[in-house]
């Protein structure tokens, strides 16, 4: 486990501003890179007081393209993706996860009111101003910016990985440096919607979340994906058709059959 100090915060943080900003968890500043901004996965067991991240490397436009597309899907090995880091391996720390404490959510941080957040499966009203889901937004970026920090502390030679890269993981405490990327303290997941309570990001381990796209006063789009981190492996796919209970079919059938003898009745009469 890796003890944040401020000096080595202050590196990481200014290392961000200076030319290697490919190396870290993209967020929307401009019109012109707003759809280069990237998801990420926070995961967070409150028994191990410990944080997971992972640049998931998947855009904004990307997924705001594919928002009604159902053959648009993604699969993510989290031990696999995480193999090679120094102190942000999945494998660390799902050693001892408790799944009943275990939550997670994925945000993506465009520019002005745009984002994209995990969400309840009662879908959330639209903001009623611009100004709060600018509000929401600004937030989520002073969520992610120490979350790079500690991710690049966590990876050994990140300033050279590009921006879509999936290899960019940290491994947080609660007893680290204050602000240092830890889910459900300063910036948590569970009011990352600022306003917007009915949204809360956090959904529990093994369980699928639905995923909205903000923008502004616009009205919310559900994404016909869920995600879902169950074991492993974290999918963002379209949950497949519930198939009716046997019991279901069998009155189905039962109930045509009255319908056909009754109807036979009447032809009789």
């Amino acid at each position: 486990m890796k003890h944040f100090s401020k000096s080595l915060l202050a590196v990481a943080l200014l290392a961000a501003t200076t030319g290697a900003a490919n190396a870290s968890i993209a967020t929307g500043s401009t019109t012109a890179n707003n759809n280069a901004a990237e998801a990420y996965l926070s995961v967070y067991d409150s028994v191990q007081g410990l944080t997971f991240t992972l640049d998931l490397g998947l855009t904004l436009g990307d997924l705001v393209a594919n928002l009604s597309n159902d053959t648009f899907s993604k699969s993510y090995d989290l031990a696999a993706l995480t193999a090679g880091s120094v102190g942000g391996k999945w494998s660390t720390f799902a050693a001892n996860l408790n799944s009943s404490s275990t939550v997670y959510g994925v945000v993506v941080a465009g520019t002005g009111s745009k984002f994209l957040a995990t969400g309840p499966e009662v879908a959330p009203e639209k903001y009623g101003l611009t100004t709060a889901a600018s509000a929401t937004v600004s937030g989520l970026k002073t969520h992610i910016s120490p979350v790079n920090a500690a991710a690049r502390a966590d990876n050994g030679g990140s300033s050279m990985v590009d921006p879509t890269s999936l290899n960019l993981s940290a491994i947080i405490s609660d007893s680290d440096v204050a602000n240092t990327g830890q889910h459900n303290q300063i910036g948590a997941f569970a009011t990352l919607n600022e306003t917007k309570s009915d949204a809360g990001a956090d959904i529990a381990y093994g369980q699928a979340g639905n995923f909205y796209y903000y923008a502004g006063t616009a009205p919310v789009a559900l994404a016909v994906q869920q995600w879902t981190l169950a074991g492993s492996t974290l999918t963002y796919v379209v949950p497949a058709a519930v198939p009716l209970p046997a019991a279901v079919w069998m009155f189905g059938a039962g109930l045509m059959g009255v319908l056909g003898l009754t109807r036979r009745k009447n032809t009789a009469v």
